[in-house]
């Protein structure tokens, strides 16, 4: 406002005029400042009151700006001092609170004093009054409290202290700083400068304005007038001006727009000047700076800035404020777009070679039509732009040039701002709008010229909100420059973060985003100057905040709609490039998402996830598709994830760091400093002050309309998620560039919040009022802006609460859906998303769906997947062991896996987890690792040897001498470890796999090969050796206190404890002989035996403990003489009563150990070995005694024979065998025929020469026999066994020097001895007189048996005692055993032997298969199964066939050879033929073959076509003759008899079949038969016809499992190597034979009924069946009659086949149309729908 010059502008400067320009600036200035220069006046209280009374009312007290400065009053009223003005107390009124101003009520609030009188002060002496004096401070007082008392003192006064023109001022100043304007002017604070300079010497501004305005007018007129001239001149071509003329202008112009009165400029004056500057842009169009395009760039240079500058004026001037609406000229516009538009490709083709080869037209190919026109508007001077270029330009040339490029970009950045501007200033016709924003487009596609794309967004996105009809076109725009962006997995990211350091993210990303912003139209009434006025009157419709977001929403589906659909492309190419660009896109809003300045991220990918959740990603029909869309939403889910783990951390972070001790509203008037209030408690109220407005607002509403409406939010009740709200909205106000996109930013995160308010409606006018809350409440809390990692905190807090956020329970219920996909590839990508999840909170693997969806990955039929899930819960085991314990008992299943990997992982995430978590309860878990001791795979064992090692054995790197109590050496560590082990031992069946385990452990063999080479450090032993010594010892130490502790006698509980420390004296017995007292375990243990419980327990314990004794005693030197002989005695009293046998067992041959290493003699081993024989050779029958007595002959004979040689006595063993054969092996008793072998048995171990006598050789050799009792049999084979070991144990011991260490074993393997170890004994000459007897009862009827025998085969092969040749049949027939441990053993010999002796194996495979066979039938008749084993006998033998196909899968010559030997069954040599019934096996064994490469099942092919095509021939004329004698039969009238039932395959009972004699027999006796000789040859082809039926019945099924045409068969070739990498895809379709009669005729008819199967056979195996494969592969509905396609085979000729002849009389062939003959591929085929009919083939 201008001043009144009666007032205040009269006078031409000094005291005055300064003082009237410092109140100008009133608003931006603190009151102390301008009090000095304020005259002071002395004036009476009631001065102006009058004056106040007729004036205009005061403003309304209650506006919300007034109320924010209520703590400002109450400060200045606390410090003002009105003593001069006279009020005493009895001037003070009371007055009622209730009709006192809520200012009034606020003020009060703060200083309780405000509005009471002070006394005056004491009068004290004069001062000098310097400027820094009391007095003028007084001064500074008294004019502060004079302005609000008399603000109509004068006009000049009361202007400028308005807080509407304050914030006008600064809304005018701050975005002024980043406008153009600024950028053009270079020194603006030397332009204050000089405003306040000439403000200061004239007085006031009006002179100055007119003056400034007068001076441009020449200014214009100047430089019209020399261009004019050069008009006049040459009427031709317009010269340009000269390029500092240009620049002075720009100057001008910039100048006259920063004092605010470029509009008041004549309109004239401005018309001229943009006609002026039209000419100027139109003298320049055409030119280029680009070197490359123009050869004349350095004359064209000054031409190009010239216009350059020309525009920057022209568009200065059009984008002031208020400017006439006739200065807005459509064809100047159109003009400076087009040259922009030129002048900005040329830029970038000079900047960059690769967009000039693209998108620039080369120099000798003519421009199109358009451009031509325009070449011919722009005059001759455009034409030099088409001379030919100068190839060898000057280096210093080309150094200018790109000067110029730089300078014309920085120029061109500057009018792309104004641009930007004019968008809002004026309306724009649609064709510029098109052309600015494709040339905008443009400049994305070079990636030097960063500040250019910059100003390119801004304008895209004013055009996007200003312009809301092109919003489409846009969009388009912005996919098609996707389209055209090279993009890799590293694309280039050059738009930078705001405050981020070394974070940048993708221009177009930048682009979309801002966009998405922008889509959120902010209403026009709020984009000027507000306040609570304009914010009550604007007519904003309460659902139009809900509408923008909707808005920006719809733009996020539009792209990435068409963005998704590029990934279902058909073009792998394109499908490629899409998953790239939203890779891209993604991973930018993933870094921006929760970034203050980018609200919409998490809206654009919030649409991308709905849609990836619907068809265009999980439910896709295409599984790549699905693939990309569940790896987006796990990396997107992961974001989530952690971002929520962040948050929950600093759960209280705004209380902890943004509230101070002493906040606004909490302390009293001593600390209302502007300074110490926190930004919480600032915008609570402010707040507060807008829903009190509001409420009031609401009020007179409701007054106005007399509508009631309750007050049911008040100024103290805002929530605090909007306070939070609010902060974040302050720091844009504050912090951020005050544009437009700072706006739109503020009303995106409004729009957010309102939709997600449900009172949202109700608060319309509230929500608006927060856009602005600056400028209604007029404060300045420069002071409350909060830091930029607050804000950033801020953004995070409130994330948690969108809906964006929301979505992560959906995705990861969809995510872990996707787990139980049919596809082992989704599954893995699934399991891999949810890992992602998982890497950012582990706590999520605590979640029961969680926990349920991994366990069943679990079990996932791919073994990838199922080590993908293990990995997840492994990588997090150790950190979160709580997590562990909930997955750990379904991670020891997955031990048993079939997958080696699999196996290995759940045994390392056992191991961390104990690790991690020592006091974890594991003992299952170490049950189901321990049991992989004996694994398959070698570093399987390994690794469960490691494990334990690290759990058990090695030291801990920790102090652990705390030891267990006092007296005992064990450290508490050794006792927990032990504590373990026991625990471990009370749940497995045996402890053999401890005792591996101990055994390898003390050795270490467990380590690679690498270590064992380099040597293992003896430290390492030494330290390995004392740990297993202090187990011993603490093992020993808890069986004392266990059993002191027992309270029942017949309880045994120190068992486990016992059987322990038997497992390491089975490894090594020094374990058990301290250095200090050797004796100790041996005098410790002995009273034990004296225990008087008989039950189970209490037996094995003491056999353990009678075991560690006996382990022990032969190493002590000098055992206690008193321990020794109450040994024997115990020792003897159990022999004699104890009633467990094993028991017995271990008192014997401790006994004989004790009596040899005491030095007792044989003397009372004698008397026993007396005892039990008159006991025996007694009258007695009492069987249970004779049987004791039996047994302990045995074992006394066996154990006690050495010793007993060194007596006087000899024993007689002829007679004892003597007695054993006459009264007890042929006893009707059977237990004790049993006993009385296993005596005969212990009696050879210690005399086998006696195996070798003929007498005995027959009795064992019956006892193997078929025909005897199974008992007998086992007893046998124990025997042999038995002695087989102990021969072994002595070879070892004779090999190591250590004594044998015998004990009996409960189950699993042993470590090997090598090959050859009973060579040096009649060990081997033993064995091989029995050697057949043993391999017959391998394939005995009873499990049990064949397991004896079994066991007896592999110590055998491990001993090499007989040739590996002679038991491999044997053994392949074994692989089809139904009890697994058996087939399992088979399999290990099997694999060992093909390891060892290829060329053995190979050679017998073909007799192993025939034994297979009689295998086979015998026990599928008489083994217990299950029914559907029973009903399908091909499962029974398929996992054996399958094994051993696999041992020679590797090598072709291998395979092809078993294949071929297979085939050559099929082949009669003419002396011999097979059974039907075993060709019908073999054909079953060769479908199942589990074929994995192309290149096997078509050499089976090929073998068969190689038997068809050489006998096909001549077996169809010789069953043709056939069926002409049975036709010459009927007509001479011989009665013919119908053949009884035939047998079909499977039939249950097995494969049964008459041998050619029995039906030769029969046929003999038919009366319808033939001689004798025509018998036999009617039979052998027949026979072969049948054989060569099956052949093709399996060529059939091969050609339609495994998609073979005849064509692919055909091209095979045995000289041609398989093509590695070829797969090979399988249908699941049996094979099935039953369909024909497989049976040998018992006369002349049943040849027809052969011989027309086989023709049938014959001529479908001219059709190409290959091409069904298609109805076997997937499940069809069952098709209309109608609509059934029939094939015709194409015509061949089958007749003549390997030199066969054949007549063409034969009209049955030629009228055969099928019949009754339909192929019958498979019964699961018929129950799916699927049909398959045979055309008749055409010969």
């Amino acid at each position: 406002m201008d001043p009144d010059p009666a007032t205040g502008g009269g006078g031409g400067g000094g005291a005055g005029g300064r003082g009237f320009e410092r109140a100008c600036r009133l608003p931006n200035t603190v009151h102390s400042e301008i009090a000095p220069a304020l005259p002071l006046p002395t004036l009476p209280p009631s001065f102006g009151f009058g004056d106040l009374l007729d004036d205009e009312p005061l403003a309304e007290p209650d506006r919300p700006d007034m109320i924010m400065q209520a703590a400002e009053i109450a400060r200045i009223l606390a410090e003002t001092d009105v003593s001069h003005l006279g009020f005493t107390e009895a001037d003070s009124v009371d007055v009622d609170p209730s009709q006192c101003s809520w200012l009034w009520r606020e003020v009060l609030k703060h200083n309780p004093n405000a509005f009471k009188c002070k006394k005056a002060p004491a009068p004290q002496l004069p001062l000098p009054q310097g400027p820094l004096e009391h007095p003028d401070y007084q001064n500074q007082e008294r004019e502060k409290n004079f302005e609000p008392l008399a603000p109509n003192l004068n006009k000049a006064r009361k202007e400028p202290v308005f807080p509407l023109d304050d914030i006008n001022s600064r809304r005018e100043h701050l975005p002024n700083e980043l406008t153009p304007d600024s950028v053009a002017s270079k020194k603006p604070k030397v332009r204050k400068k000089e405003i306040d300079n000439s403000a200061s010497s004239s007085g006031l501004s009006i002179p100055n304005s007119q003056e400034l305005i007068i001076n441009f007018c020449d200014t214009v007129e100047n430089f019209c007038g020399r261009a004019e001239i050069h008009d006049d001149a040459d009427g031709g071509d317009w010269l340009s001006i000269p390029l500092n003329d240009v620049k002075a202008l720009v100057n001008e112009i910039t100048s006259i727009r920063s004092k605010n009165i470029l509009h008041e400029v004549p309109v004239d004056t401005i018309t001229r000047l943009l006609q002026v500057i039209d000419r100027q842009i139109q003298c320049s169009q055409g030119l280029s700076i680009d070197a490359k395009e123009n050869p004349d760039a350095a004359d064209a240079e000054p031409l190009v800035f010239s216009a350059l500058e020309s525009i920057h004026a022209a568009l200065a001037i059009m984008t002031h404020h208020d400017m006439p609406k006739q200065l807005y000229q459509e064809e100047l516009i159109e003009r400076i777009l087009d040259f922009s538009r030129h002048q900005i490709t040329d830029c970038m083709a000079a900047s960059n070679p690769t967009f000039r080869a693209l998108y620039k037209p080369s120099e000798n190919v003519p421009n199109d039509g358009d451009d031509d026109e325009e070449d011919m508007e722009n005059g001759p001077i455009s034409k030099k732009r088409r001379t030919a270029s100068n190839p060898s330009l000057r280096k210093s040339s080309s150094n200018r040039v790109s000067a110029s490029v730089y300078s014309a970009v920085q120029k061109l950045c500057l009018i792309l701002g104004f641009l930007k501007d004019l968008l809002t200033t004026v309306r724009l016709s649609d064709s510029c709008i098109l052309q600015l924003a494709k040339t905008c487009f443009t400049t994305f596609l070079v990636d030097n010229m960063q500040l250019l794309q910059l100003k390119a967004i801004g304008v895209i996105c004013t055009v996007f909100s200003s312009y809301t009809q092109h919003k489409t076109y846009l969009i388009d725009e912005t996919l098609h420059l996707l389209r055209k962006l090279q993009f890799s997995r590293n694309a280039v990211r050059t738009y930078h973060l705001a405050d981020e350091e070394q974070r940048q993210i993708q221009m177009i990303t930048a682009l979309l985003v801002h966009l998405v912003q922008f889509g959120a139209v902010v209403p026009d009434s709020l984009k000027g100057t507000v306040d609570w006025s304009t914010i009550v009157d604007a007519s904003v419709d309460a659902s139009y905040p809900k509408k923008c977001y909707e808005a920006a929403t719809e733009t996020c589906v539009l792209f990435w709609t068409h963005v998704l659909q590029r990934v279902t492309a058909a073009k792998s190419q394109d499908m490629s490039e899409a998953k790239v660009i939203i890779d891209n896109l993604v991973q930018d809003l993933l870094t921006i998402l929760n970034l203050p300045e980018f609200p919409a991220a998490a809206t654009i990918l919030e649409v991308l996830c709905v849609l990836v959740l619907q068809n265009a990603g999980l439910k896709s029909k295409d599984n790549s598709a699905r693939c990309f869309a569940i790896d987006l939403l796990g990396g997107i889910a992961s974001r989530l994830k952690r971002d929520s783990v962040i948050s929950s951390r600093e759960k209280l972070w705004i209380l902890q760091e943004l509230t101070d001790a002493d906040c606004m509203g909490a302390g009293n008037q001593d600390n209302l400093q502007r300074d110490s209030v926190c930004p919480l408690c600032f915008c609570k109220q402010q707040l507060s002050v807008l829903q009190s407005y509001y409420q009031l607002q609401l009020k007179e509403n409701g007054k106005r309309t007399g509508s009631a409406r309750k007050n049911s939010v008040t100024p103290d009740e805002v929530p605090a998620v909007e306070i939070v709200q609010q902060i974040l909205l302050s720091y844009f106000q504050e912090a951020g560039p005050q544009d437009d996109g700072n706006m739109f930013t503020r009303w995106f995160y409004l729009c957010m919040w309102y939709k997600d308010d449900p009172r949202s409606k109700e608060k319309i006018t509230y929500y608006l009022a927060r856009l602005k809350s600056k400028e209604i409440l007029r404060d300045s809390s420069n002071g409350l802006i909060i830091s930029r990692d607050w804000a950033k905190k801020i953004c995070l807090t409130l994330g948690q609460n969108n809906s964006f956020s929301r979505g992560f329970d959906k995705i990861l219920g969809l995510l872990l859906a996707s787990l139980r996909e049919n596809s082992p590839v989704i599954r893995a990508k699934a399991l891999r998303a949810v890992s992602s999840i998982v890497e950012a909170d582990p706590e999520v693997l605590g979640d029961e769906r969680v926990q349920s969806a991994v366990e069943g990955r679990f079990c996932d039929s791919a073994i990838s997947v199922r080590e993908a899930a293990l990995e997840l819960v492994g990588r997090h085991i150790a950190s979160h062991p709580d997590v562990g314990l909930k997955y750990i008992e379904k991670v020891a299943e997955r031990i048993k896996d079939t997958g080696v990997s699999v196996r290995k992982r759940a045994i390392k995430i056992i191991r961390d987890l104990c690790a991690s978590n020592p006091n974890t309860d594991t003992t299952h878990a170490f049950v189901e690792i321990i049991s992989r001791v004996n694994d398959e795979e070698s570093s399987v064992q390994d690794l469960v040897c490691k494990t334990f090692y690290e759990l058990w054995f090695e030291e801990p790197t920790g102090s652990h001498k705390h030891l267990v109590a006092d007296g005992s050496s064990v450290p508490m560590e050794i006792a927990k470890k032990t504590e373990q082990i026991v625990d471990m031992l009370r749940n497995m069946p045996n402890h053999q796999p401890l005792i591996t385990v101990i055994k390898r452990n003390l050795t270490l063999d467990f380590l690679p090969q690498s270590t064992k080479a380099a040597g293992i450090n003896s430290s390492i032993l030494s330290s390995l050796r004392k740990r297993c010594e202090l187990i011993c010892k603490c093992l020993l130490e808890r069986i004392l206190q266990v059993e002191e502790g027992a309270t029942s006698e017949m309880e045994v509980h120190a068992l486990p404890y016992i059987v322990a420390l038997q497992a390491f004296c089975i490894v090594d017995p020094t374990l058990c002989i301290p250095v200090t007292d050797p004796s100790q375990f041996v005098v410790t243990l002995q009273p034990y035996l004296k225990i008087q419980v008989d039950n189970k327990s209490a037996a094995q314990m003491l056999e353990n403990i009678i075991f560690v004794i006996d382990a022990v005693l032969p190493l002590l030197r000098k055992p206690p003489q008193t321990v020794v002989v109450e040994l024997e005695q115990d020792l003897k009293q159990m022999i004699v009563r104890h009633p467990f046998l094993t028991v017995v067992h271990a008192c014997i041959k401790c006994l004989c150990a004790l009596s040899k290493s005491a030095g007792r003699g044989p003397g009372l081993l004698e008397n026993l070995v007396n005892f039990f024989y008159k006991h025996l050779s007694g009258t007695n029958s009492d069987s249970q005694l004779l049987g004791r007595s039996l047994f302990c002959l045995g074992l006394l004979l066996r154990y006690g024979y050495q010793l007993m040689l060194t007596s006087e006595n000899q024993l007689d063993f002829p007679k004892i065998i003597d007695l054993l054969k006459r009264r007890y092996l042929l006893r009707n008793d059977f237990s004790l025929r049993v006993r009385a072998l296993q005596t005969l048995g212990y009696i050879l171990i210690a005399k086998p020469e006696f195996m070798l006598q003929k007498d005995i050789l027959n009795l064992i050799e019956a006892s193997l026999s078929s025909g005897v009792d199974h008992r007998l049999k086992i007893q046998g084979l124990q025997n042999l066994y038995e002695y087989l070991r102990d021969a072994e144990s002595q070879l070892t011991a004779e090999s190591t020097g250590k004594p044998p260490v015998q004990y009996t074993t409960n189950g699993g393997s042993e470590v090997p001895v090598a090959a050859g170890a009973g060579d040096t004994n009649i060990c081997g000459g033993i064995i091989q007189l029995y050697w057949n007897s043993i391999l017959e009862r391998c394939l005995d009827i009873n499990d049990h048996v064949r397991q004896s025998a079994l066991k007896i085969v592999e110590v055998v092969l491990r001993q090499g005692l007989v040739h590996p040749i002679t038991c491999v049949p044997h053994l392949i027939a074994l692989e089809m055993d139904p009890v697994e441990g058996n087939s399992k053993l088979a399999h290990h010999l099997l694999m060992n032997m093909n390891e060892k002796y290829p060329s053995f194996f190979e050679s017998r495979l073909g007799d192993g298969l025939q034994m297979s066979f009689r295998f086979f039938e015998t026990t599928f008749s008489n083994h217990r199964m299950a029914a559907p084993m029973k009903s399908n006998p091909t499962a029974f033998v398929k996992p054996g066939i399958s094994r051993i196909y696999r041992l020679i899968r590797a090598n072709r010559n291998s395979r092809n050879k078993f294949v071929h030997s297979i085939v050559r069954k099929f082949e009669s040599d003419g002396r011999s033929r097979c059974t039907i019934s075993f060709l019908v096996y073999c054909a079953e064994v060769l479908a199942s073959l589990p074929f994995t490469c192309p290149d096997e099942p078509l050499y089976l092919i090929y073998d068969i076509n190689r038997v068809i095509h050489l006998r096909a021939g001549a077996i169809e004329a010789n069953l043709k003759r056939w069926t002409s004698m049975d036709q010459h039969q009927h007509e001479v009238g011989v009665p013919s008899l119908s053949s009884d039932g035939h047998v079909v395959m499977h039939e249950p009972g097995g494969y049964s079949e008459h041998n050619l004699g029995d039906v030769s027999e029969r046929m003999h006796n038919n009366p319808c038969s033939t001689s004798d000789v025509d018998v036999a040859k009617l039979q052998e082809d027949c026979h072969d016809a049948i054989a060569l039926q099956l052949l093709l019945k399996l060529k059939r099924h091969l050609k339609l499992v495994y998609s073979l045409t005849d064509a692919r068969c055909q091209a095979f070739s045995l000289k041609e190597p398989p093509k590695p990498g070829e797969t090979l895809s399988k249908q699941n379709a049996p094979f099935n034979i039953g369909n024909n009669n497989i049976h040998l005729p018992t006369c002349l008819q049943d040849v027809a009924s052969v011989y027309q199967d086989f023709k049938t056979l014959l001529r479908e195996d001219t059709m190409d069946f290959g091409v069904y494969s298609a109805t076997v592969q997937r499940k069809r509905p069952t098709p209309r009659s109608s609509s059934r396609v029939r094939r015709t085979a194409p015509a061949t000729v089958t007749r003549v086949r390997g030199g066969g002849g054949g007549n063409n009389d034969d009209t049955d062939d030629e009228d055969w149309t099928g019949g009754a003959r339909v192929l019958d591929f498979s019964s699961a085929q018929a129950s799916n729908g699927g049909r398959i009919t045979r055309q008749r083939v055409q010969a």
